[in-house]
């Protein structure tokens, strides 16, 4: 299995987590990250027209290969993309819920190409602030 986490910057772009940099991926490693960069700037960019401002947020895609190690003739078989979101307020976490679904399910072109090759699934995870403090 490949597996990537992008980070959301200050500046709202999505970066590999803990500064690895992208030539250190191999094709089918980009492949992952270029799923959760746009799986990640879709859902941003729904959540901003809902006025829905994220405190944090990552995007970890996975990839299930059909061979012990990346080789020529490695393909994937499945995904996942796990979406994990930190908000200030707990009555926000339901639209932020309906944000990630309509980036994922409709509006990421990625994440629709990926789906020609195998199943796209997807994981919601949210936490609020004031919930956590309460």
């Amino acid at each position: 299995m490949e597996s990537i986490k992008l980070e959301m910057t200050s500046d709202r772009r999505f970066l590999p987590a803990g500064g690895r940099n992208l030539a250190d991926y191999n094709p089918k490693e980009l492949m992952l990250v270029a799923m959760g960069d746009c799986a990640g700037r879709t859902a941003l960019a729904i959540m901003e027209k809902m006025r829905l401002e994220p405190v944090a947020f990552e995007v970890e895609t996975e990839g299930t290969i059909d061979t012990d190690r990346v080789q020529a003739e490695t393909r994937f078989t499945a995904f996942v993309v796990t979406y994990n979101v930190t908000c200030l307020r707990f009555e926000d976490q339901d639209r932020i819920s309906r944000a990630l679904e309509l980036a994922h399910d409709k509006h990421c072109g990625v994440v629709a190409m990926m789906r020609r090759i195998a199943p796209v699934d997807r994981r919601i995870l949210i936490h609020s602030i004031e919930a956590e403090n309460k």
